[in-house]
Protein backbone atom coordinates (compact mmCIF):
# COMPACT_ATOMS: atom_id res chain seq x y z
CA UNK A 1 0.00 0.00 0.00
CA UNK A 2 2.74 2.28 0.94
CA UNK A 3 3.92 1.90 -3.06
CA UNK A 4 0.00 2.83 -4.05
CA UNK A 5 0.15 5.56 -1.49
CA UNK A 6 2.64 7.38 -2.91
CA UNK A 7 1.30 7.15 -6.45
CA UNK A 8 -1.91 8.77 -5.15
CA UNK A 9 0.28 11.96 -3.43
CA UNK A 10 2.23 12.28 -6.44
CA UNK A 11 -0.94 11.89 -8.95
CA UNK A 12 -2.80 13.84 -6.86
CA UNK A 13 -0.52 16.56 -6.15
CA UNK A 14 0.46 16.69 -10.79
CA UNK A 15 -3.46 16.88 -10.42
CA UNK A 16 -4.22 19.61 -8.63
CA UNK A 17 -1.16 21.71 -10.37
CA UNK A 18 -3.19 21.30 -13.79
CA UNK A 19 -5.87 22.48 -11.75
CA UNK A 20 -4.32 25.48 -10.96
CA UNK A 21 -2.56 25.48 -14.77
CA UNK A 22 -6.29 25.41 -15.95
CA UNK A 23 -7.71 28.64 -14.05
CA UNK A 24 -4.32 30.16 -15.38
CA UNK A 25 -5.26 28.87 -18.85
CA UNK A 26 -8.86 30.28 -18.80
CA UNK A 27 -7.60 33.63 -17.58
CA UNK A 28 -4.81 33.71 -20.40
CA UNK A 29 -7.31 33.07 -22.91
CA UNK A 30 -10.42 34.91 -22.25
CA UNK A 31 -12.75 32.25 -21.10
CA UNK A 32 -16.15 33.07 -22.05
CA UNK A 33 -17.56 32.64 -18.34
CA UNK A 34 -15.04 34.97 -17.38
CA UNK A 35 -16.79 38.02 -18.77
CA UNK A 36 -20.19 36.77 -18.06
CA UNK A 37 -19.09 37.26 -14.02
CA UNK A 38 -18.01 40.21 -13.90
CA UNK A 39 -14.60 39.94 -14.79
CA UNK A 40 -11.12 38.54 -13.56
CA UNK A 41 -11.55 39.63 -10.28
CA UNK A 42 -14.95 37.78 -9.86
CA UNK A 43 -13.62 34.92 -11.45
CA UNK A 44 -10.47 34.01 -9.37
CA UNK A 45 -12.34 34.67 -6.20
CA UNK A 46 -14.95 31.97 -7.22
CA UNK A 47 -12.25 29.71 -8.43
CA UNK A 48 -9.97 29.94 -4.84
CA UNK A 49 -12.64 29.42 -3.22
CA UNK A 50 -13.74 26.18 -5.29
CA UNK A 51 -10.05 25.32 -5.23
CA UNK A 52 -10.51 24.93 -1.64
CA UNK A 53 -12.73 21.73 -2.07
CA UNK A 54 -9.90 19.32 -3.69
CA UNK A 55 -7.89 20.80 -1.50
CA UNK A 56 -10.00 19.83 1.63
CA UNK A 57 -10.31 16.31 -0.08
CA UNK A 58 -6.49 15.93 -0.86
CA UNK A 59 -5.89 16.48 2.61
CA UNK A 60 -8.63 13.57 3.67
CA UNK A 61 -7.13 10.86 1.21
CA UNK A 62 -3.98 11.64 2.99
CA UNK A 63 -5.50 11.30 6.34
CA UNK A 64 -6.98 7.67 4.83
CA UNK A 65 -9.93 8.77 4.87
CA UNK A 66 -12.97 6.88 3.44
CA UNK A 67 -14.67 9.19 2.31
CA UNK A 68 -11.94 11.39 0.84
CA UNK A 69 -11.11 8.80 -1.43
CA UNK A 70 -15.00 8.55 -2.67
CA UNK A 71 -15.35 12.21 -3.02
CA UNK A 72 -12.01 12.66 -4.45
CA UNK A 73 -12.95 10.49 -7.30
CA UNK A 74 -16.56 12.33 -8.27
CA UNK A 75 -13.54 15.33 -8.53
CA UNK A 76 -11.33 13.34 -10.67
CA UNK A 77 -14.48 12.36 -12.58
CA UNK A 78 -15.96 15.76 -12.83
CA UNK A 79 -12.03 17.20 -13.96
CA UNK A 80 -12.13 14.32 -17.02
CA UNK A 81 -15.34 15.73 -17.79
CA UNK A 82 -14.21 19.29 -17.58
CA UNK A 83 -11.53 18.72 -19.94
CA UNK A 84 -12.99 16.96 -22.10
CA UNK A 85 -15.68 19.27 -22.62
CA UNK A 86 -13.33 22.21 -23.10
CA UNK A 87 -11.31 20.59 -25.75
CA UNK A 88 -14.78 19.60 -27.69
CA UNK A 89 -16.38 23.07 -27.41
CA UNK A 90 -12.94 25.01 -28.83
CA UNK A 91 -13.06 22.05 -31.99
CA UNK A 92 -16.96 22.34 -32.31
CA UNK A 93 -17.07 26.48 -32.20
CA UNK A 94 -13.76 26.70 -33.43
CA UNK A 95 -12.93 29.30 -30.60
CA UNK A 96 -9.99 29.48 -28.14
CA UNK A 97 -9.63 32.92 -27.39
CA UNK A 98 -12.76 34.49 -25.90
CA UNK A 99 -14.16 31.43 -25.77
CA UNK A 100 -13.35 28.11 -24.48
CA UNK A 101 -9.71 28.42 -23.31
CA UNK A 102 -8.55 25.51 -21.41
CA UNK A 103 -7.80 22.68 -23.45
CA UNK A 104 -4.10 22.46 -23.68
CA UNK A 105 -4.38 21.92 -19.06
CA UNK A 106 -7.16 20.17 -19.76
CA UNK A 107 -5.32 17.19 -21.24
CA UNK A 108 -3.28 16.88 -18.16
CA UNK A 109 -6.78 17.03 -16.40
CA UNK A 110 -8.03 14.39 -18.25
CA UNK A 111 -4.99 12.40 -18.17
CA UNK A 112 -4.40 12.63 -14.34
CA UNK A 113 -8.04 12.76 -13.49
CA UNK A 114 -8.14 8.90 -15.02
CA UNK A 115 -5.11 7.79 -13.01
CA UNK A 116 -5.91 9.31 -10.03
CA UNK A 117 -10.14 7.43 -10.57
CA UNK A 118 -8.39 4.06 -11.10
CA UNK A 119 -5.81 4.85 -8.18
CA UNK A 120 -8.32 5.78 -5.71
CA UNK A 121 -10.84 2.95 -6.82
CA UNK A 122 -7.78 0.32 -5.99
CA UNK A 123 -6.81 1.63 -2.83
CA UNK A 124 -10.02 2.84 -0.55
CA UNK A 125 -9.88 2.03 3.08
CA UNK A 126 -11.44 -0.59 3.88
CA UNK A 127 -12.69 1.06 7.16
CA UNK A 128 -12.59 4.74 7.87
CA UNK A 129 -9.88 5.96 10.46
Amino acid sequence: MTGDRNKIILVYAILLFFHIAHVGEEVLGRFWVMDSIGGIGPFLSINAILFCVPLALFYSVLKGKRIGYYLSMVYAVFMVVNGIVHNAATIITGRYFGGFAGGFSGIGLIIFSAILTVLLYKNVPATTK
